[in-house]
C-alpha cells in the first residue's frame, strides 16, 4: 500500500501543528495534530481492509476474439471488470499493456471504475507484426480509497496467449511434379503385431503363430507362408529443420525457409493430432540453434510450433572476401569496450548474432543427424527439411540417418524453383529441375527413405506446362 500526495499534505500539516504547539506552548495545536494523525492511521486500516475485500471480489476477464492469427491480421481484445456492490466503495483503474510485436491504433486498453460502479468494459483492435507466440503482460490493477489518501497496485496474471503464424504460401509437396496428400502417412508403425494393415509376406519359421499363415499364398506357392500385420503404436518423430543462410533464397514472403517452415509446422500439427511424441532440432550455420526433446504434452507441441515460426536464416560462416567465424569472434573480442562510432558500427557486424545450443566443426546437418541417430535410436521417424543446395552433404546425411531402424522423410526445396522468375529461362529451369528429380530419386533408393519436393505450386506447374508444350520428357 502506498500513500498519495494528499496524504503527504495532511501529514505535513500534522507536523506543522506539532511544531506550532511546541513553539506557542499551546496544547490545542498538539491535540489537533494528534487527531489528524489518528485519522490518517484509521484511514490506513480501513483502506487496507477495503483493498483486501476488493481483491477477493474483483473479477477480471482478459480475452482475445482469436488466439491464433496470421501475421498482420487483426483481432479484438476485450478487458472486462466486475465487482460486487460491497467492493464498489473505492475507485479503481485497470491498465493492460501489449507485448512487443503487437500494436494497436488506439491507446492501450484501460478500464476506470468510479466509486459505486460495479462493471466496466473496453475493447481495442490489435495486430501482430511478427510471427511467434506472445504472452500478454500481467494487468495492473490500481485501487484507491475514498479519501484519495492510499493506493495499492495488484497484478492479474491470467492473461491471454496469442499465436501468430506466417501467411500460408501456395504450397506444393510432391514427387516428380505430382502432389501427394499426406507425406507423413497414416498412424501406424512397422512393428509386427495385431493389426489390420499388411506388412509383408514371408516363409513360415518354427515359432510363428499358425493364425498368421496365409493359406492362399501357401497353396499358390507350394510353401508355407505367413503374413505379418502392422500394429497401431505411437511413433516418435524427430524434426530436423535447416535454417542456414541458403534457405533465404526466394522472394519476400516466399523463401525456401518459409516453405520449409510450413511443411515442418504441418508435420508438427499432424503429430499433435495423433498424439505422437515429437522432438525438434533446428540447424544453423555452425550447429544446433534449438533443441526440444520429444514429448506428447500440449506444451511440447506449442513450443515446437512457436520455435518454427521464429526461425530466421543464420549468417553464413564464411564467404569469399569475408572473415571466417573464428576471425570474426577474435575481432569482436578486440572491439569489446571500444565506444567510438567506428567500434560500435563494426562490432554490430562481427558480433555473435545467433545463439547455438551446440556447435559442430563438420557439416552441421550431417552432424545433427549423426547426433540424433546416436542419442535417439528406436524405429520412429526422422524428418529432414532442407534444400538441395549441397547434394553430397545431403546424401551423407541420409546415409547417416538410415543406419538405424527409423523411417526417413526428406523434404527438399529445389533451389531452381525459388530463383527470381525474371532470371530463369524455362528450358534451363526444367533441365535443372530434372537434375533435382534425379537427386530426389537417388535418395529414395536407400531403404526406408521417402523424398519429396517442396515448392511454390504456380512455379512448378509453369515448369511442367513448359515441358508439355515443348515435348520434353524426363529421362
Amino acid at each position: 500500500m502506498e500513500v498519495t500526495e494528499q496524504w503527504w499534505t495532511l501529514a505535513s500539516a500534522s507536523l506543522f501543528l506539532v511544531g506550532l504547539g511546541i513553539l506557542a506552548d499551546q496544547l490545542v495545536f498538539l491535540v489537533a495534530a494528534a487527531g489528524l494523525g489518528a485519522w490518517l492511521l484509521g484511514g490506513a486500516i480501513t483502506a487496507s481492509q477495503s483493498f483486501r475485500t476488493q481483491q477477493r471480489q474483483l473479477s477480471v476477464e482478459y480475452t482475445l476474439d482469436a488466439t491464433t492469427l496470421f501475421v498482420d491480421t487483426a483481432t479484438e481484445l476485450t478487458l472486462h471488470v466486475s465487482r460486487s456492490s460491497e467492493a464498489a466503495q473505492e475507485p479503481l483503474v485497470i491498465d493492460a499493456e501489449l507485448p512487443a510485436g503487437v500494436t494497436t491504433d488506439t491507446d492501450y486498453p484501460s478500464v476506470a471504475l468510479k466509486a459505486g460502479a460495479t462493471t466496466g468494459t473496453t475493447t481495442c483492435t490489435i495486430s501482430p507484426s511478427v510471427v511467434g507466440q506472445f504472452e500478454f503482460p500481467p494487468v495492473a490493477i490500481t485501487i484507491g480509497d475514498r479519501y484519495q489518501l492510499y493506493t495499492v497496485t495488484l497484478s492479474h496474471t491470467e492473461t491471454p496467449t496469442l499465436t501468430v503464424q506466417p501467411h500460408t504460401p501456395e504450397l506444393h509437396i510432391g514427387q516428380g511434379g505430382t502432389g501427394v496428400q499426406s507425406a507423413y502417412g497414416q498412424h501406424r508403425s512397422d512393428r509386427p503385431g495385431p493389426g489390420v494393415t499388411t506388412r509383408e509376406l514371408r516363409e513360415y519359421v518354427p515359432g510363428d503363430d499358425v493364425q498368421q499363415i496365409d493359406w492362399n499364398a501357401t497353396a499358390r506357392l507350394g510353401e508355407t507362408y505367413v503374413r505379418e500385420t502392422e500394429g497401431e503404436t505411437d511413433r516418435q518423430t524427430l524434426l530436423i529443420v535447416d535454417h542456414r543462410h541458403r534457405m533465404a533464397a526466394g522472394v519476400d514472403g516466399g523463401t525456401m525457409l518459409e516453405y520449409a517452415r510450413e511443411v515442418a509446422g504441418g508435420i508438427a500439427q499432424t503429430a499433435a493430432d495423433y498424439g505422437d511424441p515429437l522432438g525438434l532440432r533446428a540447424v544453423g550455420a555452425q550447429g544446433i540453434t534449438a533443441q526440444i526433446a520429444a514429448g506428447t504434452t500440449p506444451q511440447t507441441y506449442t513450443r515446437i510450433e512457436s520455435t518454427l515460426y521464429t526461425l530466421q536464416p543464420t549468417a553464413e560462416t564464411r564467404t569469399e572476401g569475408t572473415r571466417s567465424a573464428p576471425q570474426a569472434r577474435r575481432l569482436a573480442t578486440r572491439l569489446e569496450g571500444d565506444t567510438s562510432p567506428f567500434g560500435t558500427v563494426l562490432g554490430a557486424y562481427v558480433g555473435e548474432q545467433t545463439q547455438y545450443v551446440q556447435r559442430f566443426q563438420d557439416d552441421p546437418l550431417v552432424s545433427t543427424v549423426r547426433q540424433a541417430h546416436s542419442t535417439g535410436g528406436g524405429d520412429g521417424i526422422i524428418v529432414i527439411v532442407t534444400s538441395d543446395k549441397d547434394p553430397e552433404k545431403l546424401r551423407e546425411a541420409v546415409k547417416t540417418a538410415i543406419q538405424g531402424d527409423s523411417r526417413i522423410l526428406v523434404f527438399l526445396t529445389p533451389y531452381c524453383l525459388f530463383e527470381p522468375p525474371a532470371l530463369a529461362d524455362l528450358t534451363e529451369l526444367y533441365d535443372r529441375y530434372r537434375e533435382f528429380e534425379e537427386l530426389r530419386r537417388d535418395l529414395e533408393r536407400h531403404p526406408r527413405v521417402s523424398a519429396f519436393e517442396v515448392a511454390p505450386e504456380s512455379r512448378i506447374q509453369r515448369v511442367l506446362a513448359h515441358r508439355q508444350a515443348t515435348g520434353v520428357r524426363p529421362q
